[in-house]
């Protein structure tokens, strides 16, 4: 078994000097052919000269890779296409790999027909972590606990994190989409859940491997919860670009608004049972901060649906070239008011 470990980063030096110290200790025994490749998303700070600092470390297995395009799908694709192996590793920027990460993802793919393996992902707090930060609202950082036991797994438990693909599968769904996921400091989303849905759409077997352990190192910065407003809100905005085209119609903008108002109600009823500070009434406004984004973001996806509208009956005056659905046609006006 042969891993090409990809590491996609922008600006985060510090951070990936820290992670790579770490990859130099694997225990790799069981699995020796392995390559690291650090995808640098066009960073401007000194990201390539940690890299060439701690080339030796790694004995030629380090190899640094500048993607201009940014984004961190951009990135993730560049992997793909620079890795020398068949299966793509992928690591956040920002863990500390137990040194039998590498042997215990590889026995994962030599137990069967693997399309994909994902690993356990614990949380490492500078400090102590905030009273209104619940066990709940930590998904958010991107925990990963699925139990102790090896298990099939998909959409909405594996995240970039720690997750690995075989190559051929990522070749056959033509690897992730660039319309979404996160773009330098901008928290958005959803390219993990469309790749896994993706792979198993057509068969793919994931499994969930709890032995390939991480530690995902928690910033300062992101332990406001200001930040966790912004994550949601670009998460939710995200989400209705993973929709099929008959989803995004005025009735679902409809149903957006009216959970703003159902969640912003029961955010007022946790602050007046629990506390305005409590985890509880956070995780209830998150809530609220994750359907405005859904709400935006179909208003994007709606006006975008009558551009392409109005540009073909501008092109062709033709009934075959204003061939989308009469009752999103219908709707447009209405939701666009």
């Amino acid at each position: 078994m042969r891993v090409s470990v990809a590491i996609a980063t922008y600006n985060r030096a510090a951070e990936v000097e820290k992670t790579l110290l770490g990859l130099s200790r694997l225990d790799a025994k069981g699995c020796p052919e392995f390559e690291i490749l650090l995808i640098d998303n066009n960073s401007s700070d000194n990201t390539r000269e940690v890299a060439d600092r701690l080339a030796p470390l790694f004995g030629g297995r380090l190899r640094y890779v500048r993607e201009e395009t940014q984004g961190l799908s951009h990135a993730r694709n560049r992997a793909i296409i620079e890795a020398r192996f068949e299966i793509v590793a992928y690591l956040d920027d920002d863990v500390d790999v137990d040194p039998n990460w590498l042997d215990r993802l590889c026995d994962a793919y030599s137990s069967g027909d693997v399309a994909g393996v994902g690993g356990r992902a614990h949380l490492v707090f500078p400090g102590r972590k905030p009273r209104w930060l619940g066990d709940s609202i930590e998904g958010f950082l991107t925990r990963v606990e699925l139990g102790p036991n090896r298990r099939p797994s998909g959409v909405g438990e594996l995240y970039g994190v720690n997750m690995s693909f075989r190559k051929v599968w990522l070749d056959r769904i033509g690897g992730f989409r660039t319309d979404i996921g996160r773009i330098g400091n901008a928290l958005f989303g959803g390219e993990d859940d469309d790749v896994l849905e993706r792979v198993g759409t057509l068969g793919g077997l994931i499994l969930y491997e709890p032995g390939a352990v991480v530690g995902h190192r928690v910033p300062h910065s992101r332990l406001t919860r200001k930040w966790f407003w912004k994550r949601c809100y670009a998460g939710g905005r995200s989400v209705p670009r993973l929709w099929p085209d008959a989803q995004v119609n005025g009735y679902q903008l409809l149903r957006a608004t009216w959970h703003i108002a159902l969640m912003s109600w029961r955010a007022a009823l946790a602050a007046f049972r629990h506390g305005p500070q409590s985890a509880r009434c956070f995780e209830s406004l998150l809530k609220v901060a994750t359907r405005s984004g859904i709400w935006l973001g179909l208003i994007g996806e709606l006006r975008r649906d009558r551009t392409k509208l109005l540009s073909a009956s501008n092109s062709s005056a033709s009934p075959e070239s204003l061939s989308a659905p009469k009752a999103l046609v219908e709707q447009l006006p209405r939701a666009l008011s």
